[in-house]
C-alpha cells in the first residue's frame, strides 16, 4: 500500500494566500527570512525575485541536482522559495545524485579560481555597463527600455551566483558527512572551524574600517570631532578640525570601495550606504572606540594558525586509508567562505545597488513627467509597468496605484508570516542539508521553561543584556557586552560582530552568514530560533550557549 502523501499545511487566517500557478500548493514553500525578513516593494517582488528564480534554476539544471529548480513567490509582501522536486524511480534518482556529485566535484576543484578569473570580471562588467549608460542623453522611453533589460542582467548574475556557490557548499556538506562517519559526530563543529581564517571581502572591509579608525585616533582631537559628528540628508557632516576635509575624503574613498551595499539584502527598493551613510558611520564609530589590542590583522593571523592546527589534529584522527580523501574534501570545502563572502559583496550587494542607481534615474524621469509624484515611487511600480513604458504603451497616471501600494507595504510590515507553507516533503525523505544547515529550519523552535532552543553555530558561553535589532537602523543601540538579537545578518552587519558579545537570530543555520562571522569573531552564536526577535525584548539578561544552541532567560521576566 503506497504511503499517504503529506497534508497541506494550514495557512494562518491573517495571511491569505492565492497560489500563482496550479500545483504550487503541492510544493514546500520556505519563507526566506534569512535573506529577506521584511516585506518587499512591488518592483523587488516582480523583477528581482522573478529573475532570481530563473537564474538559479538555470544553474541548478546544469548540475543534475535532485530538484529541477527554485520557484519564488511573494505572498503578502514576503518572499518564499520552493524547491521543485524531480520525480523518478529510485534507480533514476540514484544515478542523478551520482551525476550531481561528479559535476560539483569537477566544478569545485577550480571554483574559487574560476570566480576570481572569469565570473567576478563578468559581474564587474555588468555593473560598469549600468553605471556608464547615458541616462541624461536618453529619452524617458529609452531609460525605461534600458531598465527593462535589468531582468536579463539579473538572470545572468543569479546563474553565476548559484554556479559558484553550490559546489563548495556541497563540498562542506560532504566533508561533514564524511567526518561524522569516520571520526564521529563530535568532529562536525570542529570541522567548521577548519574553514575559517581565509581572506575575503568582509575581512577586507573590516580591515579598511580599522585602518581609517587608527588614522583618526593618531590625529589629536579628530576622534572627538568624529564622535560628535552627525549625518544630515544621508551625508556625514564634519567641520571645525584641521583634518576634517582629509577625513571626509578618506571616508568617501571607503564608501566608493565598500558602500555599494545596503542595510537590506537583494532589495533595489532600499537605499545604499552611499545614499545614506548613517549605518556605516555608526559602525565606524564602534571601530573608533576599539583599543589597539583588538587589531583585526593579528586576530585574522591567529585564526589562520588555529585553523591549521585544527586541520592537523583532525587529520590525526582520520583513519590512515581515508586521509587522502579527507585532504581532497577539505581543499574543496575551504573555498566556501571566500566565495560566500566575495560573491555576496559583488552580486548580492553591489550589483543590486548598482541596478538601484539605474532605476532611480528612471524614477527621476517619471516624476519630472508627472507620471509619479516622487522619484522614489518607482520602486512601487510592477516590472510589467516598466516594460509597458519601454514599449511606448500608455500607462496613464500611476500616482494613485503607487499610493495604494505604499499603504499596503506599511500594513504588511505588521504581519508575522508563517515560516513554511504548502505541502511538506514525505516524512521518510532524507533531510535536506540546505534547509537545515543553511536556512536553519531543522527544528521546531520553542521555549522549554525559560530556555529557547536554536541551532548551535559558534561555541562559547556568554551572559549579558539583550539588544533586539530589527534592522541595521537599530545598530546605535548595540554596546560592547550586549547580546545582539536579530532576524538575520548579512555582510553589511559584519562590523557589529566586533561589538556584540554573542548573536542570536531567528533565521539561519551553521553555514549561514551569522554563523560564519560569529566563528570568525570567536563569539557564541545560536541561530534558527525562529521566534527570538518576537519574544525577547531589550534589556532581558540572557545566557547564550553557542555549543548547546540554547538561549536562557536569566531575569524575572518571561518571554513575550
Amino acid at each position: 500500500m503506497p504511503p499517504t502523501p503529506p497534508a497541506q499545511l494550514p495557512i494562518p487566517a491573517n495571511f491569505p494566500v492565492a497560489w500563482d500557478r496550479p500545483g504550487d500548493e503541492q510544493l514546500f514553500w520556505i519563507q526566506d527570512a534569512m535573506h529577506l525578513p521584511h516585506p518587499l516593494t512591488p518592483l523587488d517582488a516582480t523583477l528581482v525575485q522573478a529573475a532570481f528564480s530563473e537564474g538559479a534554476s538555470r544553474a541548478i539544471g546544469r548540475m543534475s541536482m535532485p530538484i529541477s529548480g527554485l520557484r519564488t513567490g511573494v505572498f503578502n509582501g514576503f518572499s518564499y522559495i520552493a524547491p521543485v522536486p524531480v520525480m523518478g524511480t529510485p534507480g533514476e534518482m540514484a544515478a542523478r545524485m551520482e551525476e550531481m556529485i561528479r559535476i560539483t566535484m569537477e566544478l569545485g576543484a577550480t571554483v574559487l579560481r574560476d570566480w576570481r578569473e572569469t565570473f567576478e570580471p563578468q559581474v564587474t562588467a555588468e555593473c560598469e555597463a549600468v553605471l556608464g549608460f547615458n541616462y541624461a542623453g536618453a529619452s524617458t522611453r529609452e531609460v525605461a527600455a534600458f531598465v527593462a533589460g535589468f531582468y536579463d542582467r539579473l538572470v545572468k548574475l543569479w546563474d553565476i551566483h548559484m554556479r559558484v556557490n553550490i559546489p563548495p557548499m556541497n563540498a562542506v556538506f560532504g566533508m561533514e558527512e564524511f567526518l561524522g562517519a569516520v571520526v564521529g559526530p563530535d568532529s562536525v563543529q570542529q570541522s567548521r572551524l577548519m574553514l575559517q581564517g581565509f581572506d575575503n571581502k568582509s575581512v577586507e572591509m573590516g580591515k579598511a574600517l580599522w585602518d581609517l579608525s587608527r588614522w583618526v585616533r593618531a590625529n589629536a582631537g579628530l576622534a572627538d570631532a568624529v564622535n560628535v559628528a552627525s549625518v544630515l540628508e544621508g551625508k556625514v557632516q564634519l567641520s571645525g578640525h584641521p583634518q576634517a576635509a582629509d577625513f571626509l575624503s578618506r571616508w568617501q574613498a571607503f564608501l566608493d570601495a565598500y558602500g555599494w551595499r545596503s542595510n537590506r539584502f537583494l532589495e533595489v527598493g532600499y537605499p545604499s550606504w552611499r545614499d545614506d551613510q548613517a549605518t556605516p558611520f555608526t559602525q565606524f564609530k564602534g571601530f573608533l572606540a576599539k583599543p589597539d589590542s583588538e587589531d583585526p590583522y593579528a586576530a585574522h593571523r591567529a585564526q589562520a594558525a588555529e585553523r591549521d592546527q585544527l586541520v592537523a589534529e583532525m587529520e590525526a584522527r582520520v583513519p590512515a586509508p581515508a586521509v587522502p580523501q579527507f585532504r581532497h574534501m577539505l581543499e574543496l570545502a575551504q573555498q566556501y567562505i571566500p566565495i560566500a563572502e566575495d560573491h555576496n559583496f559583488s552580486i548580492d550587494q553591489k550589483s543590486t545597488m548598482v541596478l538601484r542607481h539605474g532605476i532611480q534615474q528612471l524614477g527621476a524621469r517619471l516624476a519630472a513627467d508627472g507620471v509619479l509624484a516622487d522619484a522614489g515611487d518607482v520602486f512601487y511600480l510592477r516590472f510589467e509597468e516598466i516594460q509597458a513604458l519601454a514599449s511606448g504603451a500608455a500607462t496613464g497616471d500611476l500616482r494613485g496605484p503607487v499610493k495604494e501600494r505604499r499603504a499596503a507595504h506599511l500594513r504588511q510590515a505588521q504581519i508575522k508570516p508563517p515560516p513554511v507553507m504548502g505541502t511538506p516533503p514525505p516524512a521518510d525523505m532524507p533531510p535536506d542539508p540546505l534547509v537545515s544547515k543553511f536556512f536553519g529550519l531543522a527544528i521546531d523552535a520553542s521555549w522549554h521553561g525559560r530556555t529557547l532552543k536554536g541551532l548551535a553555530c559558534s561555541a562559547g558561553i556568554v551572559t549579558g543584556p539583550a539588544k533586539v535589532l530589527l534592522s541595521l537602523d537599530d545598530a546605535w543601540k548595540l554596546e560592547p557586552g550586549d547580546i545582539m538579537v536579530c532576524r538575520t545578518t548579512m555582510p553589511a552587519w559584519t562590523p557589529l560582530f566586533g561589538i556584540a558579545a554573542a548573536v542570536v537570530t531567528d533565521a539561519g543555520g551553521p553555514l549561514s552568514h551569522c554563523a560564519i562571522v560569529a566563528r570568525e569573531y570567536r563569539i557564541p552564536c545560536v541561530a534558527g530560533t525562529q521566534v527570538a526577535t518576537h519574544e525577547i525584548t531589550d534589556g532581558m539578561r540572557l545566557r547564550v550557549d553557542g555549543a548547546a544552541g540554547t538561549v536562557e532567560l536569566l531575569d524575572g521576566r518571561t518571554p513575550a
